[in-house]
């Protein structure tokens, strides 16, 4: 089953003001993506009403007028949903194939539906195989009965704890969570779909995503410095470290790779290229909200189980092959956050 679409190229220019920090507006004011033509095309995205879901149906829906949402809302939030208004919500869950393949044909599909909580994952591991291993497989399912080029949402967690820093694509499978075990079954199931049935499709592994919307460590922080700013206690020695990529960068690559044939059948870090300690994140934000000599950094010594150590990805094949290049730092865009939720210390 091979595709066969058309393949004329044009420059899109777009204001992106909406996720990108209007710290720095001016800088951000304009992006020029050079796309295959988007117009008329049907694109489906599961999972749309989670954070990155939120961001990337956002985008799109100033790119195309046919978008649908397939999610459950187990995670996702109907107001992301509403803020897209231009996007058809169809409620259902990507276990329940039958439902999913009946849904119109589709043209472009991204899989961002998951379970991503590491700990979540290693108490219920059954529950994680079940949406990301089995969840992926319905969902190739109906690209392969559509005949559509899926992107599929990996995730660092298939590296494990490295010992090759930066992290390249190459590196290999070596999870340490069952979080990170179901996306690499998810991963192989893809590179079956593509060399058995000639199926177009890329994987994309995240690094740490953030921006506004989102969970997880930077928005956990700030709420604990809300509720008491004089005291921010780290899970773990503090000395874990991530790549923390901001979502709108993320969501110009999935855009790109999405109406790129020449991603098809590639895989393609998307992290900054940088790793930061936790403690120097949390340092980092005490010291955007002054409170330098006010809080005081505690730690637990021990993280949760399946925790990584370390990610640091190498994104040069991103760079070089997709011309993209991240560009909000982390900084910044920890400012912008807490304009956006008004924090007060």
């Amino acid at each position: 089953m091979v595709r066969k679409d058309s393949k004329s190229l044009k420059v899109f220019i777009g204001f992106t003001g909406d996720i990108y920090p209007t710290t720095n507006l001016k800088k951000y004011s304009f992006i020029v993506i050079y796309m295959g033509e988007l117009e008329g095309k049907k694109i489906l995205v599961t999972g749309g009403a989670g954070f990155i879901g939120y961001h990337l149906c956002s985008r799109l829906s100033k790119l195309t007028s046919n978008l649908t949402i397939y999610d459950n809302l187990s995670s996702g939030k109907m107001k992301n949903v509403k803020d897209v208004p231009n996007a058809k919500l169809i409620k259902g869950d990507i276990l329940d194939t039958k439902k999913l393949c009946s849904q119109e044909k589709a043209d472009l599909i991204y899989h961002l539906a998951a379970q991503v909580v590491v700990p979540y994952s290693m108490e219920n591991p059954m529950i994680d195989f079940d949406t990301n291993a089995k969840g992926t497989v319905s969902v190739l399912e109906k690209a392969r009965k559509d005949d559509a080029k899926l992107v599929f949402a990996s995730s660092a967690a298939v590296y494990g704890n490295p010992t090759v820093f930066p992290t390249s694509e190459s590196y290999g499978f070596h999870p340490f969570s069952c979080y990170g075990l179901s996306k690499v079954v998810g991963e192989e199931y893809c590179e079956m779909y593509k060399d058995q049935y000639g199926m177009d499709i890329v994987i994309t592994r995240f690094a740490n995503v953030y921006g506004l919307r989102c969970h997880g460590v930077i928005h956990d922080f700030l709420d604990k410095l809300a509720k008491n700013p004089g005291k921010l206690e780290i899970i773990g020695t503090g000395m874990q470290s991530r790549d923390f990529v901001h979502v709108s960068d993320v969501v110009e690559a999935l855009v790109k790779v999405g109406l790129s044939d020449s991603a098809n059948g590639k895989v393609y870090n998307l992290g900054y290229g940088e790793t930061v300690t936790i403690i120097d994140l949390a340092k980092m934000m005490i010291k955007i909200l002054g409170l330098e000599k006010k809080t005081f950094i505690t730690t637990t010594g021990q993280s949760w189980q399946g925790d990584v150590t370390k990610i640091w990805f190498d994104i040069s094949k991103a760079k070089a092959e997709l011309n993209w290049n991240p560009k909000v730092s982390l900084e910044e865009s920890i400012k912008e956050v807490i304009a956006d939720r008004k924090i007060k210390v």
